[in-house]
């Protein structure tokens, strides 16, 4: 079908042999049901022809498009790894200050799942509605090989995207160095004293970080102490694995925790077994969010700039479209330690 002409419900009915009745209900939801395997029909044919509803096209025939200040925010994975943690609201809250500032507007927020819906996709991810997409923990999207295609089409249609805490495709990102805030943490808790450090985290590049500042102090690296909590449900996960660390013979004398969420979790475990922190185990973990000052004892954590993130997503978009062809370089932004009281440093 050419890009010129504007696809039709009657060009999805014919494609997918069946009425336009039969074409608005399944866009609409309703107010008719269709049988599962026609529905399955109608929206294979708008995949194909790339079907987005009129209203876009009336939207461009009142004038100039408003696309070109608009942009769209994609999470990876379910509404748990976002929503539900203060460390990506934060990110979100900055991204959509950041937006107001710029005078630029945010036309949809959704999850990468909704993208697999043909009319959410053609009705969103195009250039008359959007110039600009954000991508949240694209990494997750990358680990179903299925969203390959998708993921080919947002680079045909949308020229400027930029990922937020990992990388994907050839899109530039804006990232901290995760491996580089891990060495930070149990760099710090060394210098302690500590020897025996468990890990309790997901195995990326702050697994390689821990491993790495462990073979700069001839410290063994032990199986036995790496624990990784389910990132679909953190706080239960990461407090159950405090607990199977409690358990161990030889227990540890500090915990190396991924984020904030997982060091408040293993710490509600450790006071409810009656293990005192710091002075039995030490824990340092990643993120600082606005918790972290708030518990007790008050949390040693490596600080993210999130707020920076966001602002510097937008930076990496605005100058995209300045500097139209130029491919943007990644960002890497730095961290630093903060010190409070679940360390020990204070007991020292």
């Amino acid at each position: 079908m050419s890009e010129d002409r504007i696809v039709t419900q009657k060009d999805v009915a014919e494609r997918a042999g069946v009425s336009r009745g039969v074409v608005s209900y399944v866009i609409n939801n309703g107010p008719r049901e269709v049988s599962p395997e026609t529905r399955e029909r109608v929206l294979a044919a708008i995949d194909e022809l790339g079907y987005r509803p009129n209203k876009h096209a009336q939207r461009l025939k009142l004038g100039e498009s408003t696309a070109k200040e608009s942009l769209g925010i994609i999470a990876g994975g379910h509404s748990y790894n976002v929503l539900d943690r203060p460390y990506y609201n934060t990110i979100i809250a900055g991204l959509f200050d950041e937006v107001h500032r710029l005078g630029q507007e945010v036309r949809f927020f959704s999850f990468f799942d909704a993208l697999t819906d043909p009319v959410f996709f053609n009705k969103n991810i195009h250039r008359d509605e959007i110039s600009s997409l954000i991508l949240i923990l694209p990494a997750m999207i990358a680990q179903n090989p299925e969203h390959q295609k998708i993921l080919d089409q947002i680079a045909e249609r949308i020229d400027n995207v930029v990922c937020l805490e990992e990388p994907l495709k050839d899109w530039p990102t804006v990232i901290f160095d995760r491996a580089a805030a891990a060495r930070q943490a149990v760099e710090h808790l060394i210098k302690l004293g500590h020897k025996r450090i468990a890990f309790l985290a997901i195995q990326d590049a702050r697994l390689t970080g821990y491993r790495q500042t462990l073979a700069d102090h001839s410290l063994p690296y032990d199986e036995s102490l790496i624990f990784t909590p389910d990132p679909s449900h953190v706080l239960s996960s990461a407090y159950e694995a405090m607990v199977e660390i409690l358990q161990m013979e030889r227990r540890p004398t500090a915990v190396f925790a991924a984020n904030d969420e997982s060091a408040i979790s293993a710490i509600a475990a450790m006071h409810d077994h009656g293990v005192k922190v710091p002075q039995e185990i030490a824990i340092v973990s990643i993120d600082n969010i606005g918790l972290a000052e708030m518990v007790r004892p008050s949390l040693t954590t490596v600080d993210v700039p999130k707020r920076r993130m966001a602002a510097y997503a937008m930076q990496v978009l605005m100058m995209q479209k300045q500097f139209k062809g130029q491919q943007s370089a990644s960002i890497v932004l730095p961290t630093e330690l903060i010190i409070r009281e679940s360390c020990g440093h204070h007991l020292k």
